[in-house]
């Protein structure tokens, strides 16, 4: 125990500046939420946590049963001493135990903080600029709306299916990545991924979110009436007649529903900027490190995701562009952050 408290300590250091954001973060929008009489909707961050720690629960059981499988299948008298030696040395080798364990709490404070803002922007700031998004959009691809772009080839059962199944394997990504990162060996990659997940979910998440509130091609007509996206909307539930697997139209109903009846577990409509972009392209920057195959599956992933939140009406095209340059901005600035960390780091005890 004396070694383990003294391992948390000691890696705490490296994490100085996550800890840091994640503190500011979470006072800034306090402060915020408080000035502007606001009511707090703490139920969905702390239904985040739930889904977090369930993901977190079952992952660790399923490494430990794939441990047991393969000790068995080696012929392994004593799987269950094989498994305690195999855990010991994976947990506590060059700190990896602590380096989780702050990892993973800084991710798990992230998610809760975030949530909870991200319910509140109506009620901080009122819906407003889909409007603006709507024109600007227009502005960008020459006077066209980029649905029109991208309904050119997804616009038909295959396509918009499969993008359908890859925006929901999206969570799937995230919450992997929250598993994983805290646990790679490249402690340098680590950092960056965390830096630039912080910055990204504080300043885009809610920051820019809040400033640049709007609901999205999916709930604007509902919202003003505009009929810019109906025959978007027309084609997604078409395909969703015919095929039954257009998973979009339940959660954006489910969302609305609880928008209107201002109740829900899952609470919360904000488009500007794209975090599922954002994710994705932080997701991307990871993958960049790791050969060319993971690098251009990354940068597919990114794509595949931004084309997505334009085709199933999710996001206007600049939300994309505006969550992509974020998180491209961070990753830079996150090389920065995590050198200076590392600089000043304490070296890491081999376990005894």
């Amino acid at each position: 125990m004396k070694a383990f408290l003294s391992a948390m300590g000691r890696t705490a250091l490296d994490y100085r500046i996550a800890y840091l954001i994640l503190l500011s973060h979470s006072a800034i929008m306090a402060g915020l939420i408080w000035y502007m009489g606001a009511e707090p909707r703490y139920q969905t961050g702390t239904e985040y946590l739930r889904w977090s720690l369930i993901a977190l629960t079952n992952m660790a059981l399923f490494y430990m049963l794939v441990q047991v499988v393969r000790m068995l299948i080696q012929g392994h008298e004593r799987p269950t001493a094989a498994l305690k030696l195999r855990m010991g040395e994976v947990l506590l080798r060059n700190d990896r135990l602590a380096h989780g364990l702050h990892s993973t709490a800084i991710f798990l404070g992230l998610i809760v903080v975030f949530g909870s803002v991200k319910s509140t922007i109506p009620a901080i700031e009122p819906f407003s600029w889909d409007a603006f998004l709507i024109q600007l959009d227009r502005a960008i691809f020459g006077g066209i709306d980029p649905y029109v772009i991208t309904r050119a080839v997804f616009g038909n059962s295959y396509g918009v299916v499969g993008l359908n199944v890859a925006y929901n394997l999206w969570l799937v990504v995230f919450i992997a990545s929250m598993i994983i990162v805290p646990w790679l060996s490249n402690h340098a990659l680590r950092l960056r991924y965390i830096h630039t997940s912080l910055l990204t979910w504080f300043v885009g998440g809610n920051i820019a979110a809040i400033y640049f509130s709007s609901a999205g091609p999916c709930f604007v007509h509902l919202l003003t009436g505009d009929q810019t996206f109906i025959p978007l909307l027309k084609l997604l539930n078409d395909v969703n007649r015919e095929t039954g697997a257009v998973w979009a139209l339940v959660a954006q109903d489910m969302l609305w529903s609880s928008y209107v009846a201002e109740d829900g577990v899952v609470y919360g409509i904000s488009a500007m900027p794209s975090m599922h972009v954002a994710v994705s392209v932080i997701v991307a920057c990871v993958a960049w490190q790791s050969g060319r195959i993971w690098r251009w599956a990354g940068a597919a992933y990114a794509a595949t995701i931004f084309i997505g939140s334009i085709q199933l009406g999710w996001h206007y095209a600049s939300d994309g562009i505006v969550g992509g340059a974020l998180a491209l901005l961070f990753w830079k600035t996150s090389s920065y952050l995590a050198s200076w960390s590392l600089d000043r780091s304490s070296p890491v005890l081999e376990p005894v």
